[in-house]
């Protein structure tokens, strides 16, 4: 009987018996072998000096240049950017190891899945190549044959042709049908999910092909972008569309550039910025956050410029804090309003687009401007509630180290507004220079003449052969000079009312 459940270590401990760790690191790392040990140059960053060490006696690997290290899962984790789940399947398979009971129809099922997908992706990339409007269209939006050739474009063409080639394939009408590659309509008959559309598809981290992405060639069609469904081979929270082109470069450089779409990766790879995956919608699962952190420490996230764009960019930025930890974030590019990457780099150079991410928003930044623009107004009872909107952000922070200082950083940004408020609002009741009254040197002297009576009275003579413009000013200036005469010195209040 095959056991349901194994640990961790019961895992590794039959992968161990049965294979070397430098058999499966080799497969992706030149080793060479020294003493009881493999060295060769840490696939995990860039290196002259070999520093990475494979230790097959104890299971384990270790680079002493960037510290990486683990067991066999770990690297499969870390190098091919594997689930657990995902590990432990390459694993098993690569040792031969039996470690769950799992029908053999459906193992059989889900192959004849990934057959029919691959098939039928090589058939999208030929239908495209005899299809001129979608081929112009492309040009437009791409111009780059090999980009898409890279990217395993296709079309999608009518439902007949489609089920009349993977019928000539050895593919049964139920294995097309169960494909996802049909839909059922009201009148209970299968049509093409896909027909007349540009089609991407779509990999695991396997590489294999999991599912498809459509996209319209028509302005009235109401639904401009379709995926395949779910499926047991296609979870879209575990994909990032571009992973598979880009990956490599995504290492090299520990740079990643968070999409919206296809089309916009693809662009940007055109332009020769190959750092850019996407996601199926605009939302990130937990699986891809870590994913993602697990090639880059502090990715990119670039939507698009607009209402939609920049709201769906604050709820990804919402949704990161749980997962914060130290050393680890986003950045947010800001195209200008109405702006998509694509279009972007259209009327720009990339040169324009690396401008832009150096002038990158942070999370935190970020997250105070959405606690501000939550504000209704700027009276005592809404800044009040600042201090509650900054403790519940900080809370949805995991990590107590980060979710303290997030506190403290929220917490300084929040005097310091109410400090400039208040510096406004000081500043409004000021004297506008442009408005000041015409009369204020006359009553400026007026003044002196009433406080400091020492000063003036040494310049009697001088302020006498002064004429004032305003008459009230002028007969006050009048009296005072008579009191000086009469060495009367009375600042009386009457003086000061008229002043």
């Amino acid at each position: 009987m095959i056991r349901k459940r194994f640990s961790v270590d019961e895992i590794l401990n039959e992968f161990n018996n049965k294979s070397n760790l430098s058999d499966l690191i080799s497969q992706f790392v030149s080793l060479e072998p020294r003493g009881n040990s493999f060295v060769g140059k840490c696939p995990f960053h860039n290196e002259k000096t070999p520093s990475f060490n494979v230790n097959n006696d104890k299971g384990l690997f270790y680079c002493f240049g960037c510290k990486a290290g683990g067991n066999a899962i770990n690297f499969l984790s870390k190098y091919k950017n594997y689930s657990f789940q995902e590990s432990v399947k390459f694993l098993a398979e690569f040792a031969g190891i039996r470690i769950s009971v799992e029908n053999l129809e459906d193992k059989e099922t889900n192959n004849r899945k990934y057959e029919i997908l691959e098939v039928s992706k090589t058939f999208f990339q030929n239908c495209l190549e005899q299809n001129e409007f979608a081929i112009e269209y492309l040009k437009k939006r791409v111009g780059n044959g090999s980009t898409l050739k890279k990217f395993c474009v296709g079309y999608c063409p009518s439902d007949r042709m489609l089920i009349d080639f993977l019928k000539n394939n050895g593919f049964s009408e139920q294995e097309i049908k169960t494909s996802d590659l049909l839909i059922i309509n009201k009148e209970n008959k299968f049509f093409g999910r896909f027909r007349n559309r540009i089609i991407f598809p779509i990999y695991n981290t396997a590489e294999k092909v999991v599912g498809f992405g459509g996209r319209s060639l028509t302005k009235d069609t109401k639904i401009k972008y379709i995926n395949s469904q779910e499926s047991d081979i296609f979870k879209k929270s575990n994909i990032l569309y571009g992973l598979k082109q880009n990956i490599e470069t995504i290492r090299r450089m520990k740079e990643l550039i968070l999409l919206e779409g296809y089309m916009d990766v693809i662009s940007l790879h055109n332009y020769e910025i190959k750092t850019a995956v996407s996601t199926m919608g605009t939302t990130l699962s937990r699986t891809q956050i870590l994913k993602i952190w697990n090639l880059c420490d502090m990715p990119y996230v670039c939507f698009d410029g607009d209402e939609a764009g920049q709201l769906s960019a604050k709820k990804i930025a919402i949704k990161l804090l749980e997962f914060l930890t130290p050393g680890k974030s986003i950045k947010f590019i800001v195209l200008p309003v109405n702006e998509d990457p694509d279009s972007f780099l259209k009327g720009n150079s990339p040169q324009d687009f690396e401008k832009l991410k150096h002038s990158h928003k942070d999370l935190s930044e970020l997250i105070w401007e959405i606690i501000l623009e939550s504000l209704e107004e700027n009276t005592p009872e809404y800044l009040a509630l600042l201090n509650s909107k900054i403790n519940s952000f900080a809370s949805k922070i995991s990590d107590k180290t980060v979710s303290a200082e997030y506190h403290r950083f929220l917490r300084n940004k929040k005097d310091q507004y109410i400090w400039n408020l208040n510096k406004q609002n000081n500043s409004s009741r000021l004297i506008n220079p442009k408005k000041a009254d015409k009369f204020v040197n006359e009553k400026l002297l007026v003044n002196f003449m009433l406080f400091d009576v020492k000063i003036c009275s040494e310049y009697v003579e001088e302020i006498s052969k002064l004429k004032f413009k305003n008459s009230v000013l002028e007969k006050i200036k009048e009296e005072l000079l008579y009191n000086f005469s009469q060495n009367k010195y009375n600042s009386d209040i009457q003086y000061k009312e008229k002043i």
